[in-house]
């Protein structure tokens, strides 16, 4: 009977090395499954897309800790190949995933990841399709993804303080008001509706402003990335707002992350998430009159807000840089069992 015991033992490990060395998955190779596109003529293009940049930064953090990292566009989805990676990271941005791509089988050896910043649009799903769900909202872990099942962890949305960074002064980025971002829905932007509202020297960049902005305030569809702490450094205030699923489960924009660890100055609209970590170092609106006061205030007070900028700096690069989320994601990926 012993001999019996020992032999199946024998088995059963065997059995396991075979099935490991058979899948030869790499648990320290992820691909990134990203919203982006390879296309040029997308509106989604990864090289003027702020979901590749994310990942670019996430990516560097994440080769600090040995992980070697490969990319997914939306073209690849239909027919994607993941080769030996053991890990996958998907990143929902503007791309609505009916299902999750290349996680038919849950049960082949790879581990999943879905990272959540932005949930318009959400088929609720692939929550499922995941062995863990990354949000950056607290709240979205407790009313939707923990009742749905899911195993789910928060990792907040970050910024990459060896892009965004303190700048030299340089007088054509001094815009007193400064807003980057795009008007996707086509129903404008808070922030931006308030400056035009309130009559501010405001100047924009972004896309799909054409029918909505005067040419003298659109002042360009794209900023490079890599150039735009200096603009954000430059200016006297850089606005921000959030989109109402955003506000509603209290996504904070990235946009946040990075004016604060460039330096800058950021007025946006009130979140707790953003007061429950930044206290009053970061400026924040209720509604339009609140807007248009703290707007005046802070245009006048250059003292105040160099003060509450560097304070908002300091708690950016202790709390949200992307090596910090790698860090939080490198736990996440040992922590599933496979």
């Amino acid at each position: 009977m012993k001999k019996i015991w020992l032999f199946l033992g024998i088995a059963v490990i065997f059995g396991a090395a075979a099935w490991f060395f058979a899948a030869g998955y790499d648990y320290k190779k992820i691909v990134f499954v990203l919203p982006s596109s390879e296309r040029a003529s997308s509106p989604y293009y990864y090289k003027k897309d702020g979901d590749f940049f994310l990942a670019q930064d996430l990516r560097k953090g994440l080769e600090k800790l040995g992980y070697t990292v490969e990319y997914r566009f939306r073209e690849d989805y239909d027919d994607i190949k993941l080769g030996n990676a053991g890990n996958v990271l998907y990143f929902k941005g503007y791309y609505d995933f009916k299902r999750l791509p290349g996680a038919e089988d849950r049960d082949d050896g790879r581990k999943r990841i879905l990272y959540l910043y932005y949930v318009e649009g959400l088929h609720q799903e692939i929550l499922q399709e995941a062995d863990v769900v990354a949000s950056a909202s607290k709240k979205f872990i407790s009313e939707v993804a923990e009742p749905a099942g899911a195993q789910a962890v928060y990792v907040p949305q970050f910024t990459n303080p060896e892009r965004f960074k303190p700048a030299d002064k340089e007088a054509d980025k001094a815009y007193p008001v400064l807003f980057v971002g795009s008007d996707h829905s086509g129903f404008g932007r808070k922030s931006v509706d308030y400056a035009v509202l309130a009559g501010a020297d405001l100047s924009v960049f972004g896309k799909f402003w054409e029918k909505t902005l005067r040419p003298e305030v659109l002042k360009g569809n794209f900023i490079e990335n890599d150039d735009l702490y200096r603009y954000y450094a430059n200016a006297d205030i850089v606005l921000n707002d959030h989109r109402d699923d955003m506000r509603y489960y209290g996504f904070v924009s990235n946009r946040v992350y990075d004016v604060t660890a460039s330096g800058g100055f950021v007025l946006t609209d009130y979140l707790p998430e953003i007061e429950e970590a930044y206290g009053d170092s970061v400026a924040t609106y209720k509604d339009y009159y609140d807007f248009k006061e703290k707007l005046e205030y802070y245009l006048a007070h250059p003292e105040v807000r160099a003060e509450m900028a560097q304070r908002a700096r300091q708690i950016t690069l202790e709390r949200f840089t992307a090596d910090k989320a790698a860090q939080i994601f490198d736990g996440i990926f040992k922590n599933i069992k496979k």
